[in-house]
């Protein structure tokens, strides 16, 4: 039996989740992530979350790249009248 004593547990939240998914970009993770927003817009700030995302990038040498799948998952919110 282990007895632990420093043990750290970390959950990712909605702006952590729908970053990392929007970082992959496929399809599917673009519906997962209208989905989440979905059920939990009432806990999501869309400008925080975009501001969010944009710093994640930063740190990627693909940032152009990904700079376009937050514009793509904004314009899919505009479309489900989510945001805007």
């Amino acid at each position: 039996m282990y007895e632990l004593s420093r043990i750290y547990i970390g959950i990712l939240n909605e702006y952590d989740l729908i970053s990392s998914k929007l970082f992959r970009g496929t399809r599917v993770d673009f519906e997962d992530c209208l989905m989440l927003l979905r059920a939990r817009r009432d806990k999501v700030d869309l400008k925080h979350l975009e501001q969010h995302f944009n710093e994640l990038a930063s740190y990627d040498i693909s940032e152009d790249r990904l700079g376009q799948h937050i514009e793509h998952f904004l314009d899919l919110l505009k479309q489900e009248g989510l945001y805007g």
